[in-house]
């Protein structure tokens, strides 16, 4: 009988590591690290896997490559914008964004997730299905998502727990932001910030100041990526790119990357301006503790207003329900929600720990 292990991935917020094993073939899904500093999944007992499976290419799902050797260095797959990304394109095998391949006896299918550029969910057609989410959304104006197949068993992307308000609710909480007209918005650059560029452009006719990180993002989003999108965004992203001016200085919206505010120009830009009241500083995702996003919004220098970048409760359940889910493990969300999961999941199994047979 076919099985799945969650290495780490399950019970909190932590790193994606599921291990796979189908009679014939152990599979690793996703290898990541943090998203707090410092996180990395213990591989130590897995022992040799015979391919790794990456869904997207956040560091908190494939941030852990150096720990490849520790299972054998195993064969590398995702797709080709997912390789390019990570800088593997000579070292590993290329999946559709949308479509199936073999991989070590296993069917595999895939469908893009609606949360990153090259980002897909996985179906592996074992037992009753596995279906593994990894990240995604269906709320994006952006990316686009693609119905999975019939799946007995799902790795669900659990991030929000029991949250359930929309994306609409989201924008309608930023609008005092974007009023004021004066804010650092520290994003990733591959993920929920061409979303928020897009809808201020869009929506409020406002283009933003960009990072140089977000300017490459987009322009390669429009074009290499485009097939990540949904339909008639990737001319709007493009034009966002050419004629959003750059930072120059304390004035208008300002986007830029790391999310955390760890690496990069936020990184800069936050430390030079920490100490003074403007400009507004808005974080809008997961906040890292031990990061400089934990530290201003603990201290009241920064504000956190989330922008859905993962499934919402009222979606895990229906994506559940769509596929005939049997047995659901809600990952990357807290286990204080275990109650409210199995009340909202049932009659389907909800497990938090340990491994399910498939």
């Amino acid at each position: 009988m076919a099985r799945v292990t969650a290495v780490s991935g399950l019970g909190a917020k932590g790193p994606a590591c599921f291990l796979v094993e189908t009679g014939q073939a152990r599979l690793l899904l996703d290898l990541g690290y943090g998203p707090q500093p410092g996180l990395w999944p213990n591989v130590d007992g897995i022992g040799r896997v015979d391919a790794l499976l990456l869904s997207h290419a956040h560091r908190d799902h494939a941030g852990a490559l150096k720990l490849a050797p520790q299972v054998g260095d195993p064969p590398l797959y995702a797709t080709a914008s997912v390789l390019s990304a990570l800088g593997r394109q000579g070292s590993g095998t290329s999946l559709p964004l949308c479509g199936a391949a073999e991989i070590c006896g296993v069917t595999v299918r895939t469908g893009r997730n609606g949360h990153a550029p090259g980002g897909v969910w996985l179906h592996l057609d074992i037992g009753g299905g596995l279906l593994y989410m990894g990240d995604h959304g269906v709320e994006s104006p952006v990316y686009a998502f693609d119905a999975p197949p019939a799946a007995a068993t799902v790795i669900l992307d659990a991030s929000y727990g029991s949250y359930d308000s929309s994306l609409d609710d989201c924008a309608r909480a930023l609008e005092p932001v974007f009023e004021r007209g004066l804010a650092l918005l520290p994003v990733p650059s591959n993920g929920r910030g061409p979303e928020l560029v897009y809808h201020l452009a869009t929506a409020l006719g406002t283009l933003p100041h960009l990072g140089a990180d977000l300017r490459a993002a987009l322009l390669r989003i429009a074009s290499a990526d485009e097939a990540s999108l949904r339909a008639g965004v990737t001319e709007e992203l493009a034009r966002i790119a050419r004629e959003a001016p750059p930072i120059a200085g304390c004035q208008g919206l300002m986007f830029t990357g790391y999310a955390d505010a760890t690496e990069g120009e936020s990184a800069r830009l936050v430390a030079q301006w920490e100490g003074e009241p403007r400009p507004e500083i808005v974080f809008t995702g997961y906040v890292p503790s031990g990061t400089p996003a934990q530290r201003l919004t603990d201290s009241g220098r920064a504000r956190y207003v989330r922008w859905n970048a993962h499934p919402r409760l009222r979606d895990n359940v229906a994506l559940a329900r769509s596929v005939g889910a049997r047995t659901v493990l809600p990952a990357f969300g807290d286990a204080r929600h275990l109650d409210a999961w199995r009340e909202a999941f049932a009659p389907a199994q909800v497990l938090v720990q340990g491994e399910a047979a498939i």
